[in-house]
């Protein structure tokens, strides 16, 4: 069976109410994991040992959210640079630490950590336009070169219609099961 890495957000774990709901989704059709981390750890070193997790998987289906999706994103490419094909899906993905608009802080330990994504690519991107933590209005202008699957959720940051999307999260990883077998 496939390889399913959900990576979350801040101040998140493995109770995380989008993993557990992918968990039950997709029940027998993954092996699951979730790749805890927290404000202190050294997220540099947790990556280097999702990637050797991954190591012997073919097209493993990574999925980050919010903070995870910018560590989501940097696992990928890692395996990239390998030539180790990943499917990668995007929640509410913190791209770039700029676009917070939160009023809160966030955490100084992490910010060597996260990397400013320009222009995604090859992978699905769940987010709103009411997002009230990161500016997402980027991700919907049409100017805006896409090299991405954009789903557009009428939703808060929290995706609080998670249990939604999940029929469309299954079509992008069929297809791109299907384009990465052919």
């Amino acid at each position: 069976m496939p390889k399913f890495l959900y990576i979350h957000g801040l101040n998140s774990d493995a109770t995380s109410r989008k993993y557990l709901s992918l968990k039950t989704y997709f029940r027998d059709e993954f092996i699951f994991d979730c790749l805890e981390w927290k404000n202190e750890d050294a997220i540099s070193e947790l990556l280097d040992q999702a990637e050797l997790k991954l190591k012997k998987e073919t097209n493993p289906i990574i999925f980050g959210d919010s903070t995870g999706a910018n560590f989501a994103w940097q696992l990928r490419e890692s395996r990239l640079e390998k030539n180790q094909k990943t499917i990668l899906i995007l929640s509410s993905p913190l791209l770039n630490i700029n676009q917070r608009i939160a009023d809160f802080e966030f955490p100084e330990s992490l910010i060597p950590y996260m990397e400013v994504i320009e222009n995604p690519k090859d992978t699905l991107i769940i987010a709103s336009e009411n997002d009230e933590i990161i500016a997402m209005d980027h991700l919907f202008r049409s100017e805006y070169e896409k090299n991405f699957e954009l789903l557009k959720a009428e939703d808060s940051h929290r995706l609080n219609h998670f249990k939604t999307y999940l029929p469309e999260i299954r079509n992008y990883v069929e297809n791109q099961r299907c384009f990465h077998n052919s």
